[in-house]
This record gives structure tokens, C-alpha cells and sequence, in this order.
């Protein structure tokens, strides 16, 4: 990136050291080809697109240290599986087995069943104080918001294996490996992203494919 756009480097919270990392590993003349052989990126769009993968690359490696965090999303995902399991007793009218927990939950915590339910369905509804960002909201963002940028150059952009959007991306994907795509075995990995584009990006493109 350019000297004169360091002063606005300096208003961002990552600094410039992270976005400077993205930047000298980038390929723009590569990642420009994926839309022909003479389009360029304004100096601006660079700079965007630069800024929004490196705060990618912070959140990415952010949620691989919240061990914590993924302890108590974990907790959380227990607690809806039993909510679930005794609700399933209940519309099938298991009265042996819900005799048996209602006893047991009454023993031990002299709470009746109701009230150790709703205990349970407030554990499980605190996702927005304990549950960390789930990889897939993140994968899915940031491919959201570079479409947005790009939107912003008049790029005319469509949803098929072999449009300039996919290609654009896989590249990206290809020079940060996990950063626009998550990790997969998938045998045909092309149709996987594709179909990845495809659910994140309903709502931001017209249909033409």
C-alpha cells in the first residue's frame, strides 16, 4: 500500500503492522486477473479488502485462543440436547421415564421438573454473553463484506463455478489458506465453495446462475 494512505491505517484498532502482513503477502496482479486482463483495483478498494482480511485473520486466530469460550458453548449445546430430550418424553408421553427424572431432579436439587427446565432453557439462551463466534458466521462475513467492496468498483458479478466472483475468491482463499473458505476434505472442493457462495451471499446478488 501506498505512503499517503497510512494516516488512514492509523484510525483503525488492528493497527498497521496486521494489515501490512496481508498486504505483502497479497497477489493483486493475480487476484485482478480473475477479472480480465486489463481491469485494475483503485488504490481505495485495495486498502478495504486488505483491511477487512486482516481483521479476519484476527478473529480467525481470536476463536482458535477462546478455550474457554468453547467450553461454555459446549455446556450450552448440552443443555439444549436435554431441553430437547425431555420435551421429546413429553410429547410421547414416557411417564416411567419422566417419573424417573422428575424424582431424581427433585432428590437432589428439590426442584421440580418445570422449574429445572427453565433452568436449563436460560443456560442455553445466553449465546450473546458466553458463545463465541462460530467459524461458519465468520467465513461467511467476510465473503459478504468483499462482495459489498467490490459491488462498490461496478464489478458485474454472478454465482457459477466459473464466474469471476468464485475465481476471485478461491484465489484469495488460495494466498490466505482458511481465511475466505473454511478447511475441507471434500472431494470436489470447487462445488463445496461454490455452494458456500451461493447461501452467504442470497440477498446480495441477483440470481444468474
Amino acid at each position: 500500500m501506498r505512503d499517503q494512505e497510512t494516516s488512514n491505517r492509523r484510525k483503525l484498532n488492528l493497527g498497521i503492522n496486521a494489515i501490512g502482513t496481508v498486504d505483502a503477502i497479497l497477489s493483486w496482479e493475480k487476484l485482478e486477473m480473475c477479472f480480465g486482463t486489463s481491469f485494475k483495483f483503485s488504490n481505495e478498494t485495495k486498502f478495504e479488502i486488505t483491511k477487512e482480511l486482516a481483521l479476519q485473520q484476527g478473529k480467525l486466530q481470536k476463536l482458535v485462543n477462546e478455550k474457554q469460550s468453547t467450553k461454555i458453548y459446549s455446556f450450552q449445546e448440552n443443555a439444549r440436547n436435554l431441553i430437547e430430550n425431555i420435551e421429546n418424553l413429553i410429547a410421547n408421553n414416557d411417564g416411567r421415564a419422566l417419573s424417573f427424572i422428575s424424582n431424581a431432579v427433585k432428590r437432589e436439587t428439590n426442584c421440580e421438573i418445570k422449574g429445572f427446565c427453565d433452568a436449563l432453557k436460560a443456560l442455553s439462551r445466553t449465546e450473546n454473553i458466553f458463545e463465541p463466534v462460530r467459524p461458519n458466521d465468520l467465513f461467511r462475513d467476510i465473503i459478504r463484506k468483499i462482495v459489498n467492496i467490490l459491488l462498490k468498483e461496478n464489478i458485474p458479478l454472478s454465482l457459477h463455478v466459473k464466474s469471476t466472483l468464485n475465481k476471485f475468491m478461491t484465489e484469495l482463499d488460495r494466498q490466505l489458506p482458511e481465511t475466505i473458505f473454511p478447511i475441507s476434505s471434500a472431494k470436489y472442493i470447487e462445488e463445496g465453495r461454490i455452494r458456500i457462495l451461493k447461501d452467504y451471499l442470497r440477498g446480495h446478488l441477483r440470481p444468474s446462475s
